[in-house]
């Protein structure tokens, strides 16, 4: 059956409709393809950022269980202590004590303070010095003010004072 040489107008309407419809439905097809490889990309990229900040916190929570375990806090104690919320939720957290014993204040150097937080080791001491514990917290990017952070470690006034470790760590975790 041959075609013939003239279509009516209705045809070539219907033909150019249907060339417009395949190159719309083309070009949406192309634009679906293109923001579902964006979405793949950025969910690369979210998953890579995610990874990159999960091994930045798991090297952070080492370092502070180092610098704990350099202040007598012993491994187990962390352990039990973060334990602790696992299995009463965070609405019992345990209440923050302190032991307000006054203690001699005394500068430190990095080397006074290395070979003290050895003896606190050796003879596996639990508390720590209000001052020190409040300049750890405030060097973690805590609370600036010296003053709030002894405070929150329940020390008052300017005598120096010894705080339990725990007590430390329950300051740093409500920061």
């Amino acid at each position: 059956m041959a075609r013939k040489t003239q279509d009516t107008p209705s045809s070539i309407r219907i033909r150019e409709n249907q060339k417009r419809s395949r190159a719309r439905r083309k070009d949406l097809l192309e634009s679906l393809q293109k923001r579902v490889q964006d979405f793949e990309l950025k969910g690369v990229r979210a998953t890579h950022e995610m990874q990159q900040a999960a091994r930045r916190v798991a090297q952070e929570n080492e370092r502070l269980r180092s610098l704990l375990a350099l202040h007598g806090v012993l491994r187990e104690e962390v352990d039990s202590y973060l334990r602790s919320f696992d299995e009463s939720g965070a609405a019992n957290c345990p209440q923050v004590t302190s032991m307000k014993t006054p203690v001699p204040c005394q500068s430190s150097t990095p080397d006074t303070a290395e070979a003290n937080m050895a003896t606190m080791a050796r003879f596996g001491k639990l508390e720590t010095s209000c001052e020190t514990a409040a300049r750890i917290i405030i060097e973690m990017g805590g609370d600036k003010d010296r003053d709030l952070v002894r405070a929150s470690l329940g020390c008052s006034g300017r005598d120096d004072c010894n705080v339990k470790n725990t007590t430390v760590l329950q300051v740093m975790g409500d920061m």
